[in-house]
């Protein structure tokens, strides 16, 4: 395993609130180019401020269909990474793409404020956060998938943000896989119908491990299969 020279120790201190863009340079000095090219995921704990701790998900430089996984853990000198599981079983559906990091314009804590704008708009409250970043599978850019959550951990919105310019791609408000709230009128119209299944599989678009069933509120914490 490759030390971490003074360069990316210092890249990591002068990001520690926004490791982003850096997350490629910091996995790439300890565990090699290899490995940092093909990273496909990205998650955050959720937080209330910006994340302390991220998880990397990597396409296995020796291994074909399998996975490596690091943690990067915020402590006083800035990022600190480490191995985290390896193997075939670490998400039960792989994005197909690199992310390329390059590309990313917007950070987390961009990516917070525009969900903050359109929350205000959509006269919802939410108070903690859940980040994924992976790249769109037609055109490659990278995007934001923020949970957002309210004081008692329900999640009440989901929200996709371009990471290259900032557009908001997607929003959900209320029930998490349905932008229809618990006890609202059922949807009449075919084209109301169609407009919700839309939006319903643009929703389960980010959800890695197939398992539809999931609870409101608990999208993020089953969202990766644990070993």
């Amino acid at each position: 395993m490759k030390s971490i020279p003074l360069l990316a120790i210092l890249l990591a201190s002068a990001s520690a609130l926004q490791a982003n863009p850096e997350i490629a340079t910091m996995i790439d000095q300890e565990y090699g180019a290899a490995t940092s090219e093909g990273i496909v995921l990205v998650q955050s704990t959720t937080a209330a401020a910006e994340p302390t701790q991220w998880s990397v998900y990597a396409r296995d430089p020796f291994r074909q269909d399998e996975l490596v996984r690091a943690k990067l853990t915020q402590d006083a000198r800035g990022w600190a990474p480490s191995a985290d599981g390896a193997g075939a079983k670490l998400l039960g559906r792989v994005p197909s793409q690199a992310i390329a990091f390059n590309r990313i314009k917007y950070r987390s804590a961009d990516a917070r404020r525009v969900a903050v704008q359109s929350a205000t708009l959509a006269k919802a409250n939410f108070v903690s956060v859940s980040y994924q970043l992976a790249a769109n599978i037609t055109t490659g850019a990278p995007e934001w998938g923020l949970a957002l959550q309210d004081t008692a951990g329900a999640e009440i919105g989901f929200i996709v943000i371009s990471a290259e310019t900032g557009v908001v791609i997607h929003q959900q408000w209320g029930n998490a896989y349905s932008t229809v709230a618990p006890g609202a009128p059922q949807l009449d119209s075919q084209g109301e119908r169609a407009a919700e299944d839309v939006k319903r599989g643009a929703r389960n678009a980010w959800e890695w491990t197939g398992d539809t069933g999931v609870e409101v509120g608990r999208f993020f914490r089953k969202l990766f299969t644990r070993e």
